[in-house]
């Protein structure tokens, strides 16, 4: 399974809230095909701890894409985009 490397950066004076720029970001990500159905995600503490937030801001966007059918996540099991994207 291929490893997603975010392309991201994060302009701290964006306006809206930091989770929710991650992720229009994963979703412009899965949009464009660079992420594919079924490619993981990486967790939440390896995401935050690469960008520069606390875990709980990745664990909103998570949650909010999975919310939005982007992605899909099993219990203690990784995020990977959704297969009915």
């Amino acid at each position: 399974m291929p490893h997603w490397e975010p392309v991201l950066t994060l302009d701290r004076g964006a306006p809206g809230p930091i989770y929710a720029r991650i992720a229009a970001a994963v979703a412009a990500d899965i949009r464009s095909g660079r992420l594919r159905p079924g490619d993981a995600l990486p967790g939440a503490r390896t995401l935050a701890r690469d960008l520069g937030v606390h875990r709980n801001t990745v664990v909103a966007a998570y949650t909010a894409l999975q919310g939005q059918g982007w992605i899909e996540s099993a219990e203690a099991r990784r995020h990977r985009v959704s297969g009915a994207v």
